[in-house]
C-alpha cells in the first residue's frame, strides 16, 4: 500500500483503462491527474492479462516488501508510458518461449523498453524456458509457484543489475547435466539413445523404428550396454540403470518380458 495525493491506492482494475488505480476508500477510481502523480515518480510497471491475477499480484507485491508504487496494464502496448518506470514485470502465463511468435513479441518488447530491466513471470517451471528468457534479454524468470516475498526479492535483484534464476530449476539442471556427463563417460552417443529408450521400457522393435536402425543393431547396442554395466539380461539392465541414474522417467512396463526374449 502506498500514498499519493493524500489517497491510499490499493488494487488495480482492468488494465485497459490506461493503468488506472482504485483507491482503498470505497473503491474510488483515481483521476488521470492522480495517476500522473504516480507516473512521475519511480514505479514498477506490471503487465498481466488476467484481471484477477493482476490485482492479486498488485496487492501481494506491496504487502510483501516492494517499496515502489505500481502501475498496471493488461497487455503490451506501444503507447505505454515509461516515464518513471524503473522495472517491468511481464506475466506471460503458460505461453512457451519456444514458440517463435511468443518469443518475437517478448524480444521486441524488451528491446523497446531497454534499458529498463524486465522480469518474466510464468506458469511453466522449465529450465529451457529460463534459458530462452535470458536469451531474449529478461533480467529474471519467476515461476508462479514461488512466494510473493521471493518475487519481490527477484525484482529488487533485477533492479540492482542482477539476473534472477529459480534455485529449484538450477538444481534440476545440475542433476541433468551431471547425469549426462556420467552417461557420456560410459556409453557412446548412440548407446546413450538406446539407454534412454530402455529406461522408459521401450522394446527393441520400437527402438529400432524410432532410431532408424535395424533390430540387429539395437541388439548389438543392448549387449554392449549389458557388458559395460555387468547385466545379464534386459530387465537387469533397466534395474541397474535405475540404480545408477534414479527414477526419473523410469518405467519398466509390460514389454519387459517380451524384451528379454528379444535378446
Amino acid at each position: 500500500m502506498f500514498e499519493t495525493g493524500q489517497r491510499y491506492l490499493w488494487a488495480a482494475p482492468d488494465g485497459a483503462n490506461s493503468g488506472a488505480i482504485i483507491g482503498a476508500s470505497g473503491g474510488f477510481q483515481t483521476t488521470r491527474r492522480e495517476e500522473a502523480a504516480v507516473d512521475c515518480q519511480p514505479h514498477l510497471l506490471l503487465i498481466c492479462k488476467s484481471n484477477l491475477e493482476r490485482e492479486c499480484l498488485y496487492n501481494g507485491l506491496l504487502m510483501n516488501g516492494l517499496k515502489l508504487p505500481i502501475i498496471t496494464h493488461g497487455t503490451i502496448k506501444k503507447d505505454i508510458s515509461l516515464d518513471g518506470v524503473v522495472v517491468i514485470v511481464l506475466h506471460i502465463g503458460s505461453r512457451r518461449l519456444a514458440d517463435a511468435l511468443v518469443s518475437d513479441e517478448i524480444r521486441a518488447a524488451i528491446k523497446s523498453w531497454y534499458p529498463i530491466p524486465v522480469v518474466l513471470l510464468a506458469e511453466r517451471e522449465d529450465w529451457l524456458q529460463v534459458i530462452r528468457a535470458i536469451e531474449l534479454g529478461a533480467r529474471g524468470y519467476i515461476p508462479t509457484s514461488v512466494d510473493a516475498k521471493i518475487c519481490v526479492e527477484a525484482i529488487h535483484l533485477a533492479m540492482a543489475g542482477g539476473i534472477y534464476v529459480p534455485a529449484s530449476l538450477l538444481k534440476k539442471s545440475d542433476k541433468n547435466e551431471s547425469e549426462d556427463d556420467v552417461l557420456g563417460g560410459l556409453f557412446t552417443p548412440r548407446e546413450i539413445e538406446v539407454v534412454n529408450a530402455i529406461r522408459v521400457g521401450k522394446s527393441n522393435k520400437i527402438i529400432a523404428f524410432e532410431l532408424k536402425m535395424s533390430e540387429g543393431t539395437v541388439k548389438a547396442h543392448v549387449h554392449n550396454i549389458m557388458k559395460k554395466i555387468g547385466a545379464s539380461n534386459r530387465t537387469e539392465v533397466a534395474c541397474k540403470l535405475h540404480k545408477l541414474y534414479g527414477a526419473n522417467s523410469m518405467s519398466i512396463n509390460q514389454e519387459r518380458s517380451d524384451s528379454v526374449s528379444e535378446l
